[in-house]
């Protein structure tokens, strides 16, 4: 537990180049602690680029005839912002009501040292041994949306050669239900920026003449989505792949209540989102488009009367399979150009984007983690999907040819990207445990 906490202290924020030394730091964190605990070649791998963050690698593969596994998870977090409305200071992890709060408490710091203190474990009780082989591969830039890690995989795919991959970088359904994810969404992640006028002007002598670039942004932003929650993006739709009946069936049986969903998880006075769907299919298994934030003017204190010559949003959309990413960012950059009202110019700028992806329950590598789980929790193992996108799963099939196996054991309301994140110790102590069971479970084939 106390390096655990040390990991944590660390703000290793990646989308800020202030913290880079900070990020650094927590890269060679990883990187000496399993070297301590017993893997080899542990190395830290620089890219050219600049602003890159390091990849930490790792392996031990002495079990002739065995399975290996390439595990994988990031040691960067998101910002703490609003830093007011922690109980606790994001980077001095607090034990409360049987829980670590911390900034990266569940993503990923504390579940990536569930993957390294399994393997470190499972070493000490071996006596310097692993029944299967195992490699890590563990960047720095999961949260800023950074490509150092594609290309080190696009290049390295011969010497990263396994036979699954492993992440821990999700969440069980529900408090005591183990649960492996096996879908997750696509991302289109970028930014509506609007020119009008030559500089800022005075509301009074321009007001009713001159463009407004922050309204202009709002009128854009309205026309891509309806308040009954339809993507109104032409061709958006076309290539939308529904869950199975059997997917379906297995969800409806899951204990969920929207209601509780609403009240405990998103506070809000109702739910919204698209109509004509159920809860967890608008989350699991529907594209969406949301905006995370809109700049232009003037928002200080008191009063300056301006008409903003430019104003920008911050938009995602979340894309569910067969979408293709290149085609929906062409496809919302028409939309905005199509949108644009006189006065003002108006662009798509693609910040980064990765496909959405299915894993096939059956394989194997997950059947052997569902029952290692049920070992361990005493209860069957659900399969779901996340609405969240973990681009390097896609990488891992496309490059590597291999299934990812993720392991979840964080919780619906364990507060990741937001004020008061935390991690279940029971579910980080049975994560571990789940783990070493699993690397058994493989190694001795029934």
């Amino acid at each position: 537990m106390d390096d655990l906490l040390r990991f944590l202290r660390i703000p290793s924020i990646s989308a800020d180049p202030a913290f880079a030394g900070e990020v650094r730091k927590a890269a060679d964190f990883v990187r000496s602690w399993l070297e301590r605990a017993g893997l080899e070649n542990a190395q830290l791998i620089d890219s050219q680029e600049a602003g890159a963050h390091p990849i930490v690698y790792a392996d031990w593969t002495h079990a002739p005839g065995q399975p290996t596994l390439l595990l994988y998870g990031h040691y960067d977090v998101q910002p703490p912002d609003p830093i007011e409305e922690w109980i606790s200071p994001p980077f001095e992890p607090s034990i409360r009501n049987g829980n670590i709060y911390a900034r990266g408490a569940a993503d990923d710091k504390g579940q990536l040292f569930m993957l390294m203190e399994s393997v470190a474990e499972s070493l000490r009780k071996n006596g310097g041994h692993l029944p299967i082989n195992v490699k890590f591969l563990i960047e720095g830039e999961e949260e800023s949306g950074g490509r150092h890690i594609d290309r080190f995989v696009m290049e390295n795919a011969p010497a990263l050669s396994a036979d699954a991959a492993v992440i821990c970088d999700t969440a069980m359904f529900a408090p005591e239900i183990p649960s492996i994810t096996t879908g997750l969404r696509g991302i289109v992640y970028g930014e509506i920026a609007v020119e009008g006028a030559a500089h800022d002007l005075h509301s009074g002598d321009y007001g009713g003449a001159a463009p407004n670039a922050l309204e202009a942004v709002a009128q854009i932003v309205s026309s891509l989505k309806s308040r009954e929650g339809k993507i109104l993006i032409p061709g958006f739709y076309d290539r939308v792949q529904p869950p199975s009946a059997a997917e379906i069936d297995a969800w409806s049986r899951l204990p969920f209540d929207p209601e509780q969903f609403r009240e405990n998880e998103v506070g809000s006075p109702a739910l919204t989102g698209e109509l004509g769907f159920d809860v967890l299919t608008r989350i699991w298994a529907r594209p969406t488009l949301e905006v995370h934030g809109i700049r232009g003017g003037y928002t200080g204190e008191g009063a300056k009367t301006v008409i903003p010559a430019t104003a920008s949003a911050k938009i995602s959309l979340r894309l569910v399979p067969d979408q293709i990413p290149n085609e929906i960012a062409t496809q919302i950059a028409s939309a905005i150009a199509a949108a644009c009202p006189k006065g003002v110019t108006a662009r798509f700028n693609l910040m980064h984007s990765a496909p959405p992806c299915l894993i096939d329950p059956n394989n194997p590598f997950l059947t052997k983690a569902a029952e290692a789980m049920e070992h361990v929790f005493g209860k069957s193992t659900a399969y779901i999907r996340c609405g969240g996108s973990i681009p390097i799963v896609s990488l891992f099939k496309q490059k590597l040819g291999i299934p990812s196996v993720l392991l979840g054991f964080g919780l619906p309301d364990d507060q990741i990207h937001a004020p008061n994140e935390k991690l279940c110790i029971s579910n980080y102590l049975r994560g571990i445990a789940s783990l070493i069971e699993y690397y058994t479970l493989l190694s001795n084939p029934r």
